[in-house]
């Protein structure tokens, strides 16, 4: 910001807490529970504020609980208001501290709002030439504004941010800044309960202080306002109209102990803070220390462990014999990237006590013996213990060695213990379970670091950095069998995810081979057919325009060929997929050259085209990348590519390997409606799916009330839209807007199904009341799924966790049978 005088911020700590608490999932929590949406959403906004403005002062205030002085004089102010969630009071302690924590004044007084302290304090700061900002997330300080004085406030969320000077206020309300609280006491304000004048909306009162400049001035002059109506609501409402100004003026001439001085805002200084809240990105950009720093550190608090390079075969012979006297272990790999199949191995760490960890290093020269004299005891029956050991294993096939089962992956184990928190990296679990301060890789190697790979790390911190990662896997190892045992997930872990490991490992290593001239042929036909599609679409708009262009689109659409706004965002009309198939369905022509013009352009640039870039230059095969722990529902997830989504159109170019080979496509016939089926005992689904009825058909005949034989392909469909939609908790809204069909329709279809599946709905509604109590649910194999917001009483959020309370036990369970059909197919296959 561009100014000759110094800058004041200040911030109203409970607006911009309420904003941030909203504005972010309140699924944000410490390893230890603690909620840090509100403190996370706060604590960024005041740093970006503190960043862009730079402010020679900044003070943040607070509401205090006690009743203000406009309490006392209308009891009824902000009594309809709803209390704030139990979730963000107890985050206000944390906010508070945020603020300490940047050196930041904390300023509250009894008997005021956070309002009148900045409104007093803005006053101050301004007499003695400063330039103000106020950073609030509601519009009440608009009526502080002056040539000195400004707000910066949000639209939506907390970084959708607008800024208002004199200038803005005029162009928005058409009214001064100091007209603000007189359309506050004509309007009143619903939030605050303050009533206003009844009968006069904004419109109304901004034309009459446009007319009559003040409040008192039309009070005074309420007898030659024009219109009888507005007239007559005036004088009757005067009294409550000048009680509305009291209420809402926010006051300049609090008795405050503060001193307006320049300060030295350094936000490194908040860095323990962070660390404390497990803001990791925020630890890490302010900690205050270069890398060498950190790193030193980190170094001289794992002096305390005892960690050993293995330099020589005597050396490694004897870390053999103490691994054969052992009945598990913990190794992890030092590579020279992260493609597990195409990196070079730079070292090995070893693990049998917490405590005690070995570092190998491996030569190029000297490779072939180490590899000869490991071989035996990675191969052995131990229990092999590795946190993503699926890479671990990979890694070392290169080299002849087979890593045998049994496993014990900490990242699965991790993942199991709560499928919802993500980031199950071994630096963050090493944090939260042994207290553990990791050193990371970006600190050894990378453009931050010292060196370029870890093959250049000098030996004794590529010893501490390697021995610890084993180390810490130990550990954790120990911690997480007696936590899957006490969650009674031991079935799952032990005989689904860790059997299922080597069947991943082939699947990866095997890959898939593609016909590459069928996808270069692909993508030549479809980009004649998306310049037909364009030559189209310019005819019937009458000129060309960027088709990507959402902005141009909406000019073509809307403007010139006065095509209905179906909806409407910040920027202007909307222009996505849903409004384009809603003009289509009312046969615009132009909306149907779109979308197909969208789809076949997404189809081209995100698989045709990209696709023969994955391919291996070692065995020209796509090795995707299958995650286990990649969701909540315990589903499989993959990468690069994607091979779960591929669209028809494109796999036709998915081919077999080898001449006389062929591709085996096997699924279950609509597992989760069958698991529903199972979970509820609903009569009649059992019986549909034991006589191996048509589902779809017989749903369509409770639905519809109407016979099997009456059914329709239409009904068929909808029917199909139901089932399905039932499994994951599908509302009258949501169905209707499937179906493109009335609420009122929706809620009949849906109210027929219970009526007719009543296991179903005592399933549903068993589900989530058990669910309520315990904040859990389970698959039948017992896999669990924390809700921590099944109670929440943010309404959204408590209907979305009530939906997957309901939806996970079939989902999860189909992921538990597809896992397990795996490991079955695996083991027959070989």
């Amino acid at each position: 910001m561009k100014r000759g005088k110094p800058l004041a911020l200040l911030i109203d700590g409970n607006s911009l807490a309420y904003r941030a608490f909203y504005a972010l999932p309140d699924t944000m929590k410490t390893s230890k529970g603690i909620g840090t949406n509100a403190v996370y959403g706060f604590t960024n906004t005041l740093i970006k504020a503190l960043l862009d403005d730079k402010p020679d002062f900044a003070a943040v205030a607070f509401d205090r609980k006690e009743p203000t002085f406009r309490h006392l004089e209308y009891k009824e102010y902000k009594a309809t208001r709803d209390k704030a969630p139990p979730t963000l009071y107890d985050q206000m302690p944390y906010v508070r501290e945020a603020v300490e924590a940047l050196g930041i004044p904390v300023l509250e007084k009894a008997g005021f709002e956070a309002d009148d302290i900045i409104g007093t304090l803005a006053k101050k700061c301004e007499k003695e030439g400063y330039e103000v900002v106020i950073l609030s997330g509601d519009k009440d300080s608009l009526q502080l504004i002056t040539e000195n004085i400004k707000l910066l406030t949000m639209r939506k969320g907390i970084t959708d941010t607008v800024l208002y000077d004199e200038k803005a206020v005029e162009e928005k309300y058409s009214l001064r800044p100091d007209q603000m609280i007189d359309l506050k006491a004509l309007k009143g304000d619903a939030s605050d309960n303050i009533p206003g004048i009844k009968g006069i909306g904004e419109k109304t009162a901004i034309t009459l202080l446009k007319e009559f400049s003040t409040l008192e001035n039309l009070l005074d002059n309420a007898g030659s306002i024009k219109r009888e109506k507005t007239r007559q609501l005036v004088e009757q409402g005067k009294e409550s109209a000048l009680l509305s100004k009291r209420l809402g003026a926010i006051k300049t001439d609090v008795e405050l102990d503060v001193e307006i001085k320049p300060q030295k805002i350094d936000i490194t200084r908040a860095a323990p803070f962070f660390e404390k809240m497990e803001f990791s990105s925020l630890a890490k950009k302010y900690s205050g220390k270069t890398a060498s720093e950190s790193l030193r550190e980190k170094r001289e608090m794992i002096s305390q462990y005892d960690y050993i390079c293995v330099q020589d075969e005597k050396e490694l012979r004897k870390l053999i014999n103490e691994l054969e006297k052992c009945g598990e272990f913990a190794f992890d790999t030092e590579t020279t990237g992260l493609d597990a199949f195409e990196v070079d191995l730079v070292g090995i760490s070893f693990c049998a006590k917490y405590g005690k960890a070995y570092y190998l290093p491996i030569s190029k020269e000297g490779g072939k013996s180490v590899f000869r004299l490991l071989k035996p005891i990675l191969e052995s029956k131990k229990l092999k213990i590795g946190h993503n050991i699926k890479y671990d294993i990979e890694v070392l096939l290169k080299y002849g060695i087979n890593v045998a089962p049994p496993y014990f992956d900490t990242m699965i184990a991790a993942w199991l213990l709560d499928p919802t928190k993500g980031g199950y990296g071994l630096k963050k679990a090493g944090k939260e379970y042994l207290d553990r301060d990791m050193i990371r890789l970006d600190e050894l190697i990378g453009k931050d670091a010292e060196h370029a790979g870890f093959a250049e790390v000098p030996l004794d911190v590529a010893t501490d950095y390697a021995a610890a990662d084993a180390d810490v896997t130990f550990g954790l190892y120990d911690i997480f069998k007696q936590e899957l045992k006490k969650e009674g997930l031991e079935k799952v872990f032990y005989e689904v995810e860790m059997p299922l490991i080597p069947a991943v490992i082939e699947m990866e290593k095997n890959g898939v081979s593609l016909d590459t001239k069928k996808l270069k042929k692909m993508s030549g036909d479809m980009e004649e057919r998306l310049k037909k599609l364009e030559k189209d679409i310019f005819c019937i708009a009458g000129e060309e325009f960027n088709i990507n262009s959402p902005k141009q689109l909406a000019v073509v659409l809307f403007d010139k060929l006065k095509l209905p706004v179906r909806k409407s965002t910040k920027s202007g009309p909307s222009t996505d997929a849903e409004v384009l198939e809603e003009l289509a369905a009312d046969n615009f022509e132009i909306a149907e050259k779109l979308l197909e013009y969208r789809q076949l352009s997404k189809l081209k640039s995100t698989y045709v085209d990209v696709l023969p870039g994955l391919i291996s230059k070692t065995d020209g095969r796509v090795h995707a990348s299958f995650n286990q722990s990649g969701t909540a529902t315990g589903r499989f997830s993959s990468y690069d590519p994607n091979l779960q989504n591929i669209p028809p159109e494109v796999r036709s170019a998915f081919v077999p390997g080898q001449k006389g080979w062929l591709i085996l496509s096997a699924d279950y016939s609509q597992v989760e409606l069958r698991i529903l089926a199972h979970l509820s005992k609903d009569p009649s689904f059992v019986y549909a799916f034991r006589k191996n009825n048509d589902i779809h058909k017989a749903t369509a005949a409770d639905i519809f009330d109407v016979d099997e034989l009456l059914v329709t392909d239409e009904m068929r469909s909808a029917a199909k839209t139901v089932n399905f939609g039932i499994i994951y908790g599908i509302s009258e809204f949501g169905l209707a807007k499937q179906l493109k069909i009335k609420k009122t329709e929706a809620a009949k279809f849906i109210d027929n199904y219970f009526k007719k599946h009543k296991g179903v709905k005592e399933f549903m509604d068993g589900t989530v009341e058990q669910a309520k109590q315990t904040g859990i649910v389970r698959t039948l194999l017992g896999r669990l799924r924390r809700l921590p917001d099944i109670n929440s009483p943010n309404y959204g959020l408590r209907s979305f966790t009530e939906r997957t309370a309901i939806n996970t036990p079939v989902q999860g369970t189909a992921a538990d049978m597809i896992k397990l059909a795996m490991i079955r197919v695996y083991g027959r296959v070989k």
